[in-house]
């Protein structure tokens, strides 16, 4: 992860005081896996400034989105959504949009079994081997609540570079707020 950050970093030009300028001039493509609080929180504010897909397996979180109507309960989605002009596509195709993409968030789902004392992380896997097939250039976020060691683990299992994790910290109704 450091190597990664590091050569990103250093792909960013320096001013002539030597400092590294962190803004983004180029517009990015970029696919969020899961309509959730996290995922539609991510794809709201990204869609203000890059092209967005939100990708979904679930038609009617589809249509509500694409009506910009927010398919959770969250004033400043619902507020960004009517309101704000963003490059915000809902889709529940998964390889035209991972295929697009320069980064794909994923935020699927990861139920906790207490019987097990395990995350049920199946649905992460699932967005990943979708991008490792259609784009595995692409940089993959995981926002989803994930296992310590997870991230190192797929990585090595899909021989991929290109996996990172950023751990998100939301709450329900306010995660647009929480984000911003």
């Amino acid at each position: 992860m450091i190597t990664t950050e590091i050569s990103i970093i250093e792909n960013i030009p320096a001013l002539p005081d030597g400092k590294r300028k962190y803004v983004m001039d180029k517009k990015y493509t970029i696919a969020v896996a899961g309509t959730g609080y996290v995922g539609l929180s991510i794809a709201t504010l990204l869609s203000q400034y890059h092209k967005v897909y939100a990708v979904d397996i679930v038609q009617s979180k589809i249509e509500l989105i694409n009506q910009r109507k927010s398919p959770i309960q969250d004033e400043y989605i619902e507020k960004y959504l009517e309101e704000k002009e963003l490059d915000l596509t809902a889709t529940l195709d998964a390889e035209m949009a991972y295929s697009a993409a320069d980064f794909v968030v994923i935020a699927a789902p990861t139920n906790y079994d207490s019987s097990t004392q395990h995350f049920d992380t199946s649905a992460v896997e699932t967005v990943i081997n979708l991008v490792m097939k259609y784009n595995p250039n692409a940089i993959m976020v995981i926002k989803s609540t994930i296992p310590v060691g997870y991230t190192k683990s797929i990585r090595n299992k899909m021989g991929s570079k290109n996996i990172i994790f950023s751990p998100e910290f939301l709450r329900e109704s306010k995660a647009l707020y929480d984000n911003g």
